[in-house]
């Protein structure tokens, strides 16, 4: 940021000091980095399925795409809230940690919701979540709720794989949060994809997402991929 005097803030047309500013941006960082340390501490899926294009989202990037959502536009707190794909819980647990009313954890493998609950009652986020085991395009008892959040299969092993969760997604949630592959041909293709679907994309982000050495397919002990989040909107908001 530019130095300068002062900002003016909101449509009173007010101004504030830039320290003030600071402080603000300092306490809202504060609190984004508490829920990633609560994040980091839980017991993370040490087992993964290539096929299912498993890999374990980091606690920064998690921590980032819940509070934002939170803060910039209140898509969490006292919200329904649902995690496609949910692996280890980390989404899901996090929501309830920013005070999502309800939380719904979706995931095809028994093994990831057994770690979710394990880590939900060490969260103290039990009362709050509940796991649905399903395969996400087929699953057709989840009902609407307000926010989607999901890190889907990037649809490297099985073109395609991410659409079914996006899918769902803006057929069941007024706002989705939803990550895929960057690049310029892949955001063509989803925002059309998007469109299609009576839905807009309102936000775009993109993230470096480590990849550790989780196969004997992998040649780095880490590997880094950027992909973008996008931010989905179902109808109509003021935001």
């Amino acid at each position: 940021m530019e130095p300068m005097e002062v900002i003016r803030l909101g449509i009173t047309g007010t101004p504030i000091k830039l320290d003030v500013l600071y402080h603000i941006k300092e306490v809202t960082n504060s609190k984004r980095r508490e829920l990633e340390i609560a994040l980091e501490s839980m017991t993370r899926m040490n087992e993964f399925d290539q096929s299912l294009e498993q890999y374990p989202t980091p606690a920064s990037i998690v921590s980032t795409v819940l509070h934002s959502a939170h803060m910039e536009h209140g898509d969490i707190s006292g919200k329904t809230v649902c995690d496609l794909g949910c692996g280890d819980g980390i989404f899901a647990i996090g929501a309830a940690l920013l005070g999502a009313e309800q939380v719904i954890g979706v995931d095809v493998q028994s093994k990831a919701l057994k770690a979710s609950q394990r880590n939900s009652r060490q969260l103290g986020t039990e009362d709050t979540v509940d796991w649905v085991l399903g395969d996400v395009s087929s699953l057709q008892t989840l009902r609407s709720v307000d926010t989607v959040v999901s890190n889907p299969p990037f649809g490297v092993k099985k073109r395609g794989a991410d659409l079914r969760f996006l899918q769902k997604a803006i057929s069941i949630a007024d706002v989705t949060y939803s990550m895929h592959l960057a690049g310029d041909k892949n955001r063509v293709f989803l925002e059309k994809e998007i469109n299609r679907l009576g839905a807009k994309v309102t936000q775009l982000e993109t993230f470096q997402f480590p990849i550790p050495k989780l196969f004997e397919s992998h040649r780095k002990q880490k590997h880094m991929i950027n992909v973008d989040l996008y931010r989905i909107c179902t109808q109509e908001r003021k935001d």
